[in-house]
């Protein structure tokens, strides 16, 4: 359940548009929210069960539900398709037909292609992974609506949101690179994908990826209205981000980003200052 901390990129919207002191827009937002959490359950399950055997090598994912035996791939597949059914029946009770549920849909058939084969390629793997990201994104804009019709999802948000997902997937392959390293276990048997990195490889991918994420952030706040003061919300953005860099240089913990942030005080203060100042300034 770690990974439904994720699901929280649902939200950007609500906080960028000025309604989180709202509890109507939170009304709006809560089921896209709970609706995302539960289809990333069954998309993560699905990979598990795509990827048995490679699990089953990996130093912390063999002790998996599945991986370890715990759990039985038939009852494996029907938690997946209860959980996708009740994911889709909640969206589409609360929004209807529309983007909501194409977006959601869209995310969990992208979910099937990447477990599939897409994650066993380099590079790719991460850019259709951080997609997912930016999904959430959308479906939170467009689920605000509700409230709101004329909220939608920005270039500047969703090009944030891409770029911070890049530097989270980056820095999640350095982290199994060194875990893979520091077990002596042989690189690629856990996922294949990583045969096609190298140490310094992941070190400037996720390098650039956060002079990205901060400085497309940094441009973001200089093209608003009200550059000045919002501008200031980029300080725990940058910190939180050279934090994160700090540890993704040099821990395997970066390999599960949620863990790593229940573990890094730095990280959820930088982002604890970043949702506060935003919603104060977008509420002023």
């Amino acid at each position: 359940m770690q990974h439904w901390i994720k699901s929280g990129f649902c939200l950007a919207a609500l906080f960028f548009h000025g309604n989180a002191y709202d509890h109507h827009a939170w009304l709006a937002v809560l089921p896209v929210l709970i609706g995302f959490s539960v289809l990333a359950s069954a998309g993560y399950l699905l990979n598990d069960l795509l990827n048995l055997k490679e699990d089953q090598h990996h130093p912390r994912k063999r002790r998996r539900p599945l991986a370890s035996g715990r759990l039985s791939p038939r009852v494996a597949w029907q938690t997946i398709a209860v959980l996708l059914a009740l994911a889709m029946a909640l969206l589409i009770g609360f929004y209807g037909w529309g983007k909501v549920v194409w977006i959601a849909g869209g995310y969990f058939i992208l979910q099937i292609f990447y477990s599939t084969f897409l994650r066993s390629l380099p590079l790719i793997d991460v850019l259709v992974l951080a997609v997912g990201f930016v999904a959430r994104v959308g479906a939170g804009s467009y689920a605000l609506q509700v409230y709101d019709f004329t909220v939608h999802p920005t270039v500047w948000l969703l090009s944030c949101t891409y770029f911070v997902a890049l530097l989270l997937g980056f820095g999640k392959r350095k982290g199994e690179w060194l875990l893979i390293q520091k077990t002596k276990s042989q690189m690629g048997v856990t996922r294949k994908a990583l045969q096609g990195y190298t140490s310094e490889l992941l070190d400037v991918l996720t390098g650039c990826s956060a002079i990205l994420a901060g400085g497309t952030y940094i441009a973001y706040c200089w093209e608003r209205p009200d550059r000045i003061p919002f501008v200031i919300t980029g300080i725990p953005v940058l910190v939180g981000i050279m934090s994160y860099l700090r540890l993704a240089w040099r821990s395997t913990l970066v390999e599960t980003p949620e863990r790593l942030f229940l573990h890094s005080p730095a990280l959820v203060a930088s982002v604890a200052a970043w949702l506060a100042m935003v919603a104060f300034l977008t509420g002023l």
